[in-house]
């Protein structure tokens, strides 16, 4: 499942680094389309039209989680893949996912490696800070990076990405997960590269990511208090987690009105949603579900 929008050369490039192991696997790459504009949409679907295995998935939803809910529902393969749009895959990374959850048992998710900025991403362990580390050998990780994914297609019907928030979704996914039993398992192996991109606390960005801090918190909590409930961990998350990006935020008089703006609305929105979290960790797999 392949989530676009408005991006057709990247697309390309995405389905072109696909077509290796697609040659093997035989799989159909949902690409899931949410351009505005006509031209757009129609430069997406003559990308599609390229590659015979690539299905057209339209919809309009506006982020990433409406996209993948989407490819989820259209397709009926047991097993799922999300690749993000901008990623060139290794020839064999589709093939290694599928190896690593070969290997396992039980409720299980695998993640890939993603390079970002010349540095492979690894499972993370949150900190009590909100922020997180690389989870160490033998430790379990409380999510990994969305961007190369494979889950049951089970899963993603039972317990859906979260279209209420913008961004965090990975996070928020590990939170669901991990309430329901899965292991989060990892293939190092199983790579691709992914566009150098300013971090999130680089001063160039901090304009537009002190507006995710809303979903920042949002997450914690959701997994603190709903998913996982821990009250010290929540606690930590309200006190150390404020402060912790509070320190970025409200040393520049432009960003310290929007952070607690944006830290309030995340409280809010996790509020409004409390019924519909709770259902989410509620619902149960149906009894051929794994």
């Amino acid at each position: 499942m392949i989530p676009t929008r408005s991006r057709p050369e990247l697309l390309r490039r995405c389905l072109d680094s696909l077509a290796p192991s697609q040659g093997r696997l035989s799989f159909t790459a949902y690409v899931c389309d949410s351009s505005p504009a006509d031209e757009e949409r129609e430069a997406v679907r003559e990308v599609c039209e390229a590659f015979p295995w690539a299905q057209l998935c339209p919809h309009d939803g506006s982020n990433v989680a409406g996209a993948r809910n989407t490819g989820a529902r259209a397709a009926r393969e047991e097993l799922l893949v999300d690749v993000d749009d901008d990623l060139i895959l290794e020839p064999e990374a589709v093939d290694r996912l599928l190896e690593r959850y070969r290997e396992g048992e039980g409720r299980r998710v695998v993640a890939g490696s993603v390079s970002i900025n010349g540095t492979w991403s690894t499972p993370i362990k949150k900190r009590r800070i909100g922020y997180g580390r690389p989870a160490l050998e033998g430790e379990d990780p409380d999510f990994a990076i969305g961007a190369l994914f494979l889950y049951p297609r089970s899963f993603a019907l039972a317990w859906p990405w979260n279209e209420r928030i913008d961004t965090a979704d990975d996070i928020f996914m590990g939170a669901l997960w991990r309430s329901h039993g899965v292991q989060i398992l990892f293939a190092p192996d199983a790579r691709a590269a992914h566009p150098d991109m300013p971090l999130s606390f680089d001063p160039n960005r901090l304009a537009e990511t002190v507006e995710h801090q809303s979903w920042h918190i949002y997450t914690l909590l959701f997994d603190a208090l709903i998913a996982n409930p821990s009250l010290g961990r929540a606690l930590a998350y309200e006190v150390l987690g404020f402060l912790a990006s509070a320190k970025v935020y409200l040393r520049r008089p432009g960003l310290a009105i929007p952070f607690l703006r944006s830290w309030l609305r995340g409280h809010r929105r996790l509020l409004a949603d409390r019924r519909y979290l709770q259902g989410l960790v509620r619902e149960e797999l149906p009894a051929d579900g794994l």
